[in-house]
């Protein structure tokens, strides 16, 4: 049973966000929608992710990151990023590498680049933020928000 504080938390708005991330092992990426801009000067973001995550470890280990603003109706597809194979997880996808050589979808919005500045232990999560090194508009639209998604339980962000 849900207390009267997660229904609260339940109400906040969240975008949606692919998290991808390269490696000598190979390319990954994850849905996450804990992501804010905290500072203008510089350009910084934070992201929560979930410590078992393995993009959590690639992060730590690469200090690079890059996020893709998916468009509204990218919802039918994000159970492609859900899959256990991870090295399979952009087969479905069209694709460029970005500045720091990860993933950005054809079909994205936009994207941001990002070098790893500090991470903040935060519970079962950690908050990575990062320093936007480049980024670019790809397509016109709205991006995705976990309150006007109807994700049918494809994604919530709580588990």
């Amino acid at each position: 049973m849900k207390s009267e504080w997660q229904d609260v938390l339940d109400r906040f708005h969240y975008g949606i966000y692919l998290v991808t991330v390269s490696s000598p092992e190979g390319r990954n990426g994850m849905i996450a929608s804990w992501v804010t801009q905290c500072s203008h000067e510089p350009p910084l973001v934070a992201m929560a992710i979930r410590k078992n995550r393995l993009a959590h470890e690639q992060i730590l280990k690469s200090r690079k990151f890059c996020l893709n603003v998916l468009p509204r109706d990218f919802i039918s597809k994000i159970k492609q990023f859900k899959i256990s194979d991870w090295k399979k997880k952009f087969d479905a996808f069209n694709y460029e590498l970005s500045p720091n050589g990860h993933p950005v979808l054809d079909d994205c919005i936009g994207y941001l680049d990002f070098a790893l500045v500090s991470t903040v232990d935060t519970g079962d999560h950690s908050l990575f933020i990062g320093r936007i090194e480049a980024g670019a508009i790809q397509e016109a639209g709205e991006g995705m928000a976990l309150s006007t998604a109807d994700y049918d339980g494809v994604y919530r962000g709580s588990k």
